[in-house]
């Protein structure tokens, strides 16, 4: 049995949402934890699912998917330190872009008085993540559940997944696109060899699937019509703003301006909390892209041309310190933004409001906004009002690309700015800080010290240093406790004097990542803390005897972990590497570093060390990101603020439109894709990005659509039946491995809508909602495994005939007796073939002719359908009948003529089967050429 269900807080209440996905109620797997930005204690709900799952699943690395784990993991560490989690290395690398700057936007992260978690806890749960490649299998909870990830073609390293439980096969695919885009190949269920649908991914059990569709136009005519709005705005002097998902559909509008401009000097602006992060990530993660862009980059490379060495090249932007930059820049230019929903917090919305009071601007939106009922970003305002402005504009019709003027008064009441911690908030705020590092390096330590003292009575339980392993043990402790405390009493030492502040933070760093070091390296602790907290080795070190050298039977035990390479390895701080040297060696504010001992000199040296852009990015990091660096609050928007134009209003006088590339499946390629896999049920997602006010919902449209198909198929299958006769050979029948006369061989799909909170059941008829199947897994004797004559199809498969005795297993509780149906038969339910003696065989015949001694009725049951198997390809049947010395040879339009007389031909009689699957159809007159033929194709098929 197979459960589905969309956990929320209430069914109402989408402030946090994830995928559960049960599997006999047995093994649980919990995928995409997302939360909206507003309440972390939202998430507290999760505490009793959390206990119950056995994996948990990233998709991609964008907030709609990811933006809930970190919080889960702050909110219950000790659950999920025990849960396995599995992502794709692209995932976890941008996802933790992805998480700092949603986090940063959403005040729980930074230098800001709500924050509850600093950046290195944010690598830290990341780098506890699982990586997997695309199509590698893993086995779970002993072998009995493996899952696979597939490239799903929406986000760089995103994907579905492939989740298999003895005869439950199901199909996790949130988000995917069937086309390519630029730089990314499209979702991975058509084989690109072959054409045809992946094997493993056939008939699935359940498919799982979203209904915010994409937009039906073709990608190369989205993207013309893009550029076409970008070089408009330009030619006019006008700014062209977009706000988009930094770790997810940026990357694809990065490289189309990139491809577009060609080096000429238009300035391209970028905003994030993270600085470039995010793209020198992407240009280290070329194997994961389209081998078209490889070779395209390859092929640019070549020419020597400096900003084509790298992909994705960070220097291509220009950072801005602060949005309110912008009103210093005059004339054309192109401004990216971290935030698709344009709301409170994001950098976005400071954009957008520097920005839209000027009509030479166009804000072009390229993604639709999720949590549209719960948030309160201008994103989805602006699409509806693009989509009736255009739906007037045009007579009723709506079109990408189309630009329209907007002059609209929005209201920001909501939001907040940032302003300085001063006096007792600031005091507070640093000692909060403060013990809360302090409290977590204990923590680290204890936890280390406990692991060492397992591993040692695991390892050497006699060894004669145990006491003064405890001795060092405790000596560890108390030089830790004793640095830590150092770091706080210097730390309440803190005065107005920045510098002061500044370098304590230097040193504290320095460490703390120390101690850090030590730990991943299992050293001992033993520090002596100077008058300068700088920790140096005790004399006569002790090296802790658990962790000597090993040997087996072969030599010395090698560690995978020396052997592999610095990119597969831990990547803590990976955010924030390089920061603590430049902390300790240059002074972030020019004005107050001018009267410090640091001579001139030694400043200049420093700087020269990194470009121009680097410098930004070093202190845009350090501003947005560095909890102790200028702490800030959050106040409520008020009239005085510099760039609300009538209070907490915003006046909007500029160009408007949207351009559909969020690299979504558009809804007749996700016909295709069902109908080549052949789902027994499909799943419908909710559609987010449709508010209460939309005309046009995603999942009415994709039920409407299905609904129409399976009626079409209907009438299909009736007029195939219609042509059915004894001349015909059902091959159709034969693919699904039925017969064509049984009553389920044309089953009908399952198309179900997913409502939060209320679970579907598939597998079980016993429960409300539930859907039967009429498989079973059937484990076979050995006996029966030597005794078993093969039938070689196609070369390529194998089928045999058995007999067996079915025996039924139950692993029932001891004081539970069997009473109902139920307790012979269920999900956990194990049938074991045994084999029965050729004695026993035809005594069971016999019994059974004696009671079907009606003529009648035993000529019924000896002329049953038997269950043929394999496919009969035209070319294959050619080959066979020439080698009976017949003259078979092709004529027009795939016909098979042999000797002139008979015609052998495959016809499809609408949507449900294809020409490589109809029914073979031999027109001639009936003697000994026509029977002869036939014997010839049931030979190439395998009865049972």
């Amino acid at each position: 049995m197979f459960s589905f269900s969309l956990l929320t807080p209430s069914e109402n209440d989408l402030t946090f949402k994830a995928a559960l996905l049960s599997f006999d109620n047995e093994f649980k797997i919990l995928a995409d934890p997302a939360w909206d930005g507003k309440d972390p204690n939202s998430v507290l709900f999760m505490e009793k699912h959390l206990m119950e799952i056995n994996a948990i699943l990233l998709s991609h690395s964008t907030p709609d998917f990811i933006s809930g784990f970190v919080l889960l993991c702050i909110k219950f560490p000790s659950l999920m330190s025990t849960i396995p989690i599995y992502s794709t290395m692209p995932v976890n690398q941008l996802g933790r872009i992805s998480t700092v700057e949603y986090y940063r936007a959403n005040a729980i992260l930074g230098p800001l008085s709500s924050s509850i978690l600093e950046i290195d806890e944010v690598d830290n749960w990341f780098d506890k993540v699982t990586l997997l490649k695309y199509q590698q299998s893993t086995n779970l909870m002993d072998n009995k559940v493996i899952i696979t990830p597939y490239n799903a073609g929406h986000s760089l390293g995103g994907a579905f997944w492939l989740i298999t439980k003895r005869i439950d096969k199901v199909i996790y695919a949130p988000a995917w696109n069937h086309s390519k885009d630029s730089f990314l190949n499209s979702a991975s269920f058509i084989s690109s060899s072959t054409g045809n649908p992946i094997l493993s991914l056939l008939r699935p059990t359940a498919f799982i699937t979203a209904t915010d569709l994409g937009s039906t136009m073709s990608h190369k005519k989205r993207t013309e019509k893009f550029l076409q709005l970008v070089d408009a705005t330009l030619a006019n002097g006008g700014a062209v703003l977009m706000p988009t998902s930094l770790s997810g559909r940026f990357l694809e509008l990065f490289h189309l301006i990139d491809e577009h401009l060609q080096g000429a000097p238009i300035p391209v602006y970028f905003l994030s909390y993270s600085g470039t992060k995010v793209l020198s990530y992407a240009s280290n993660l070329l194997d994961w892209m389209s081998s078209s862009f490889i070779k395209q980059w390859e092929e640019s490379s070549g020419d020597g041309g400096q900003s084509q060495k790298i992909p994705f090249n960070p220097s291509k932007v220009d950072l801005l310190l602060d949005p309110n930059e912008l009103l210093q820049l005059s004339g054309p230019k192109i401004v990216f933004c971290a935030g698709i929903d344009i709301r409170n917090g994001d950098i976005s919305g400071d954009a957008f409001q520097y920005l839209c009071n000027n009509e030479n601007t166009t804000i072009i939106l390229t993604e639709k906004s999720t949590f549209t009922s719960t948030n309160d970003g201008l994103n989805s305002m602006l699409y509806n009002e693009w989509y009736k402005l255009t739906k007037k504009k045009l007579g009723g019709k709506v079109e990408d690309g189309t630009a329209v003027p907007l002059q609209k008064i929005v209201s920001i009441e909501n939001w907040n700015r940032e302003e300085d911690l001063e006096g007792s908030e600031l005091t507070d705020f640093q000692e909060k800080i403060t013990k809360q590092r302090k409290d977590k390096l204990l923590a680290k330590v204890r936890d280390k010290k406990n692991q060492n003292l397992l591993n040692a009575d695991t390892i050497d339980a006699e060894d004669s240093s145990d006491e003064e392993e405890g001795e060092s043990s405790d000596e560890e402790e108390k030089e830790t406790k004793a640095a830590v405390d150092a770091i706080v009493q210097s730390s309440n030492i803190m005065t107005d004097n920045q510098s002061v502040v500044d370098e304590l933070a230097a040193h504290e760093a320095f460490v703390m990542d120390h101690v850090k070091q030590s730990i991943e390296n299992n050293l001992p602790i033993d520090l002596r803390i100077t008058h300068k907290l700088r920790p140096r080795h005790a004399m006569f070190p002790y090296f802790i005897t658990a962790h000597r050298e090993k040997f087996d039977d072969y030599g010395q035990i090698i560690d995978v972990k020396d052997f592999q390479k610095s990119d597969e390895a831990s990547n803590a701080k990976i955010i924030m590497e390089g920061k603590k040297k430049f902390d300790e060696k240059r002074k972030w504010n020019e004005e107050k570093a001018k009267g410090k001992n640091q001579p001139k000199k030694v400043q200049k040296k420093q700087q020269n060390k990194m470009t121009p852009q680097e410098q930004v990015n070093q202190q845009l990091l350090q501003k947005n990101l560095d909890t102790l660096f200028r702490p800030r609050k959050r106040v409520p928007l008020t009239a005085a603020s510099a760039y609300a134009s009538q209070g907490e209003k915003i006046q909007v006088r500029c160009g408007l439109s949207f351009v559909d590339l969020s690299g979504l499946v558009d809804l007749r390629s996700l016909g295709i894709i069902v109908q080549a896999l052949k789902p027994y049920n499909l799943l419908l997602l909710p559609d987010y990005t449709c508010g209460k006010d939309s005309e046009v919902s995603g999942l009415t449209e994709v039920q409407e659509y299905f609904s129409q198909q399976q009626s079409e198929q209907a009438q299909e299958q009736s007029k195939k039946n219609l042509f059915q006769s004894s001349r015909f050979l059902s091959i159709s029948s034969i693919r699904s491995g039925l017969s064509g006369s049984l009553s389920y061989s044309n089953s009908k799909m399952n198309v179900l809508e997913i409502t939060p909170d209320k679970p579907i059941r598939i597998g079980t008829e016993t429960e409300s909602g539930g859907i039967g199947l009429n498989n079973f897994e059937i484990n076979l004797d050995d006996s029966i495994l030597k005794d078993l004559e093969w039938q070689t199809i196609d070369g390529s498969y194998r089928v045999a005939k058995l007999y067996g005795e079915l025996e039924v297993q139950n692993q029932l509780p001891v004081e539970k007796k069997a009473k109902t149906v139920n307790d012979y038969v269920n999900p956990q339910t194990l049938f074991r073939l045994k084999k029965v003696d050729k004695a026993n065989v035809a005594k069971r015949r016999h019994l059974i002719n004696q009671r079907l001694r009606d003529p009648k009725l035993k000529s019924l049951v000896s002329n049953a359908p038997k269950l043929a198997i394999g496919n009969i390809r035209l070319p294959d049947l050619r080959k066979k009948l020439q080698s009976k010395n017949l003259n078979a040879e092709f004529k027009s339009e795939g016909t098979l003529v042999v000797n002139d007389q008979l015609a052998i031909r495959k016809v499809a009689y609408g949507a449900i089967e294809s020409d490589d699957s109809g029914d073979i159809i031999i027109d001639g007159n009936v003697g000994p050429l026509y029977y002869e033929v036939k014997s010839c194709i049931r030979e190439m098929l395998a009865y049972v």
